[in-house]
């Protein structure tokens, strides 16, 4: 018999709202940025030659956004101390509100997460945004008081499917892997890392039609599926 379930992983990007860039800011708020950080530099070509150096470092798992932008700004002659990048790097960080939504059903999900007593943890790769960010777009939204801790790989240095990812969200709330679950849209980044580690997992298909195959424990086309999965999954917990 399985653990009692006491905590879900979600997912954001493709789960919570579409999986797209969460949004550039507008040029001019970022060169005002940028003139303001680093006065008597070239606000333009700056700025695009920070966003090519993160466009060429978004792959593999292995990341650390602060050395690839601090890179870049010595190629251009700029010399920053880490405050100077941390500060550069969150220019480059747009809100997602308003310019992201949450997913219809997303909201009730996580409220259902909360009634039923189960830890809610948040689970992203992410170039520039770290839980920080996140924290301000889900108090945006609305949510920030259903979620217990947010995990991303700009915070801890590698990008899922790294078990250190999944790792880090089951320290952050102490709970087992056997005890948890995740709800995520990526077979190779969310489905098949979580079962590795011993998690169950419920697979969403809300951008994209079901998958043909999936090692998921269940595959569901909205999150109000898997609200009911994950209800099941407690009362069996409760009746055993």
């Amino acid at each position: 018999m399985q653990p009692m379930l006491r905590a879900v992983l979600v997912d954001v990007g493709g789960t919570l709202w579409p999986d797209r860039l969460t949004g550039q800011p507008p040029d001019d708020r970022c060169l005002a940025q940028l003139a303001r950080l680093l006065p008597g530099v070239e606000p333009a070509q700056t700025l695009a030659a920070l966003r090519a150096a993160l466009r060429e470092d978004d792959n593999g798992m292995v990341q650390n956004t602060h050395a690839v932008l601090g890179r870049a700004l010595q190629r251009l002659g700029i010399a920053c101390g880490d405050a100077d990048v941390i500060d550069i790097r969150r220019a480059l960080c747009a809100p997602a509100s308003p310019g992201v939504s949450l997913f219809p059903g997303a909201r009730e999900f996580l409220e259902a997460l909360r009634a039923l007593d189960l830890r809610c943890v948040v689970l992203s790769n992410v170039q520039v945004r770290g839980a920080a960010e996140y924290w301000r777009d889900f108090a945006d939204l609305g949510v920030a008081h259903l979620i217990d801790s947010v995990v991303t790989s700009l915070d801890v240095g590698f990008r899922k499917p790294h078990p250190a990812m999944f790792e880090a969200a089951l320290t952050a709330i102490d709970c087992p892997a056997a005890a948890c679950a995740i709800v995520g849209d990526s077979e190779i980044k969310d489905i098949e890392p979580a079962i590795a580690l011993g998690m169950r997992a419920i697979r969403v298909a809300i951008e994209e039609p079901p998958p043909p195959r999936s090692g998921a424990h269940a595959v569901v086309n909205n999150l109000a599926e898997a609200r009911l999965i994950v209800a099941e999954w407690t009362a069996a917990n409760a009746s055993a």
